[in-house]
């Protein structure tokens, strides 16, 4: 996988963030990282409100799910899942 652009994201105030923010051929895509119990995003939810990306993704203990444009990857696959997208 080759990024041209890593970074983490923090609202004006610092009450908000997603873990990366990767540029990948032109495209931004939010990627939040939850390995316990608590998948909830808020954050990563309202970044994806504001900047509507064309893509987002959510790594997770769960199983692969994609709604609309937000693609849920397992923790151990999401490497595999980020190559098909951009």
């Amino acid at each position: 996988m080759k990024c041209e652009y890593i970074a983490y994201w923090t609202n004006e105030r610092s009450t908000s963030e997603v873990d990366f923010v990767i540029q990948k051929n032109g495209a931004v895509i939010p990627l939040e990282v939850k390995a316990g119990e608590n998948l909830q995003a808020k954050s990563f939810a309202a970044f994806c409100q504001k900047y509507q990306p064309e893509y987002a993704c959510k790594i997770s203990t769960l199983p692969f799910n994609q709604t609309k444009n937000v693609f849920n990857y397992p923790l151990y696959g999401f490497v595999f899942g980020l190559e098909k997208l951009g």
